[in-house]
C-alpha cells in the first residue's frame, strides 16, 4: 500500500486541503494512495535516541542555547526546531529553568517524530506539513532528503508542492530551502518589473492590504523631529516564528534585538525602535500580541536610562515613518518586508542572511556572524550599500505578484470564497465556521478545483 501522509487530521478545512494534495500527489505519481496521518503526540523514544540524548547530555552540549541550536538527530536539526518551539511560550523568555524544560521536551518529542518519519519512509510517496517552522519542519527535512513530494500551505509561497524526486543525494536541505525566493527563479520582463513596482508602491501606501496587518488601528506619528534618527529599527514577533529562515548566531529576535540596540547606543546615533504593527492586534493572535508587548517593554525597560533610543509601542504606518526621516536614515530589520519597503523608497538597510530571499538577491547590507552583524552596523551611512533595484523587483514579483502566493488570485482562500460566495475578509476570520456548514457535494467539488491550482515546484 503506498501512503499521503499528513501532519493534520483530514477534517474541515483540512479536508479539502489534504485531499486536493492527494489528489494532485496521485496524478502526478499515477498510483492511488490512501491517507496516512502522522502522530507527533503518542511516539515513544527510541534506544537509539535515547543513547543520543545521554551522549549530548554528558557532553553538556543541552545546556548551552549556541550549542544545542547546532544539534543533529539523524541528520535532522532537531536543536534548531526544538527550541524554535520552546520559544512559543513567553515563560521560556523569563525563566531559564522553563526554557530548559521545554527545550528538553520538544527535543524528545522530536527524536520520536524523526525515528517515526524514517520507519515509514518507504511506504510515504507524498507528505502534507503544516505549521513546518516548528517541529514538523523536520518531517518535511527528512521526507525532502528522501525525494517525496512535499505539500505546504505556508508564506511566502501559498498552497504549493515541491517535488524533490530529482533532488541532488549530495545536498542536504532544511525547511526553508523549500521556501525562500531564489535569483534564478524567474526572469523578469519589463513589463514584470512594473507590476512589481505597482505592487511595492500599493503595500507599502496602504499595508491594511496585507494578510496579516488587517485589522491593525495605525495611529498617526507623534509630534517629534524624526530626521535627527541615525537609524530605525523594526521589531520582530517574539512568539512566533523564530529561526523560521535559518541562523545567524542569534538564538531569537530578542536576543538580536537587544545585542543591535546595545550597540547603537553609543556616539552620536539616534535609533527610533519601531514595534510590529501586530504587537497591538486582537482576536486570533491575542495571546501572542500579549507576548510581544510584555517582552518589548521588557526591552524598553532595559534601556531606559538611554538618551539615544525611542521606542514606539503603537502600531504606525511605515510610509508616513519614511516621508519624515532623513534620506541618510539607516534600516535595520531582522527579516521583514519593511526592507523591500525601505529600499523601494531608496533607503540603504540592514538585514540577516536568515530571511526569505537567497543571499544572491541584493536587498540590503547582510550579515551572517555576530562579527558580521558588528562590523556592520558600526559602518557610516557611505559605507553601506543601496538594494540593487533589479534584484528588488524580482523579490517583489515573486512575493506579491505570485498567483498562487498570499496576493494573488489563486490563492486558496481567494478560490474558496469565490466558489461558495462568502467574502475573502469573512472567510479569513471565520473558516472553520464557514466550512463546517457546507455540504460534501461543495467539498468535492473544492478539492478538485484546488487540486488544479496548486503552485509546482522542483528541487
Amino acid at each position: 500500500m503506498h501512503y499521503f501522509a499528513t501532519t493534520k487530521s483530514p477534517n474541515n478545512i483540512y479536508n479539502i486541503l489534504v485531499n486536493s494534495c492527494k489528489k494532485d500527489a496521485e496524478k502526478k505519481l499515477n498510483k492511488s494512495l490512501t491517507i496516512f496521518q502522522i502522530n507527533l503526540n503518542k511516539q515513544i523514544p527510541s534506544l537509539r535516541f535515547i543513547i543520543y540524548f545521554l551522549k549530548i547530555f554528558l557532553s553538556g552540549k543541552i545546556f548551552f542555547n549556541k550549542k544545542f541550536i547546532n544539534l543533529k538527530y539523524r541528520g535532522c536539526s532537531i536543536g534548531r526546531h526544538s527550541l524554535s518551539t520552546a520559544w512559543r511560550n513567553k515563560r521560556s523568555y523569563l525563566n531559564f529553568l522553563t526554557l530548559f524544560f521545554y527545550k528538553i521536551k520538544y527535543l524528545i518529542i522530536s527524536g520520536s517524530i524523526i525515528d517515526s518519519a524514517y520507519l515509514n519512509i518507504d511506504k510515504v510517496e507524498a507528505v502534507y506539513v503544516d505549521h513546518g517552522v516548528y517541529l514538523n519542519g523536520l518531517i518535511i527535512q527528512i521526507f525532502a532528503n528522501n525525494r517525496k513530494l512535499i505539500y505546504q500551505n505556508v508564506y511566502p509561497r501559498g498552497l504549493h508542492c515541491q517535488d524533490c524526486r530529482k533532488k541532488n543525494k549530495k545536498n542536504i536541505l532544511e525547511y526553508e530551502d523549500l521556501l525562500i525566493l531564489r535569483k534564478n527563479e524567474k526572469k523578469l520582463s519589463l513589463k514584470e518589473k512594473k507590476i512589481a513596482e505597482n505592487k511595492i508602491k500599493e503595500i507599502t501606501t496602504k499595508p491594511e492590504i496585507i494578510p496579516w496587518i488587517k485589522g491593525v488601528k495605525f495611529k498617526k506619528m507623534k509630534n517629534m523631529d524624526f530626521r535627527k534618527f541615525t537609524h530605525i529599527v523594526y521589531a520582530h514577533s517574539f512568539a512566533d516564528g523564530q529561526l523560521v529562515w535559518g541562523t545567524d548566531e542569534f538564538v531569537n529576535v530578542r536576543e538580536w534585538l537587544e545585542f543591535t540596540l546595545k550597540i547603537l547606543d553609543r556616539g552620536n546615533n539616534c535609533v527610533f525602535v519601531k514595534a510590529h504593527p501586530n504587537f497591538k492586534m486582537r482576536g486570533y493572535f491575542n495571546e501572542a500580541c500579549a507576548m510581544d508587548i510584555e517582552i518589548f517593554s521588557l526591552i524598553k525597560k532595559r534601556f531606559r536610562n538611554s538618551k539615544k533610543l525611542f521606542f514606539e509601542h503603537d502600531p504606525v504606518k511605515n510610509l508616513d515613518l519614511l516621508k519624515s526621516l532623513d534620506k541618510k536614515t539607516i534600516l535595520i530589520s531582522h527579516h521583514g518586508s519593511a526592507i523591500l519597503e525601505g529600499a523601494y523608497k531608496n533607503f540603504k538597510n540592514i538585514s540577516s542572511t536568515a530571511t526569505f530571499w537567497e543571499e544572491k538577491l541584493k536587498i540590503s547590507n547582510q550579515w551572517k556572524t555576530k562579527k558580521n552583524y558588528n562590523t556592520i552596523l558600526k559602518k557610516s551611512w557611505h559605507k553601506l550599500e543601496y538594494a540593487n533595484k533589479d534584484d528588488l523587483l524580482k523579490v517583489c514579483y515573486l512575493l506579491y505578484c505570485n498567483d498562487y502566493g498570499h496576493y494573488g488570485k489563486k490563492f486558496w482562500h481567494d478560490i474558496i470564497s469565490k466558489n461558495i460566495n462568502v467574502s475573502r475578509n469573512k472567510l479569513d476570520k471565520n473558516i472553520f465556521k464557514i466550512i463546517e456548514k457546507i455540504n460534501d457535494k461543495k467539498k468535492i467539488q473544492l478539492v478538485k478545483l484546488l487540486s488544479r491550482n496548486i503552485q509546482q515546484l522542483s528541487k
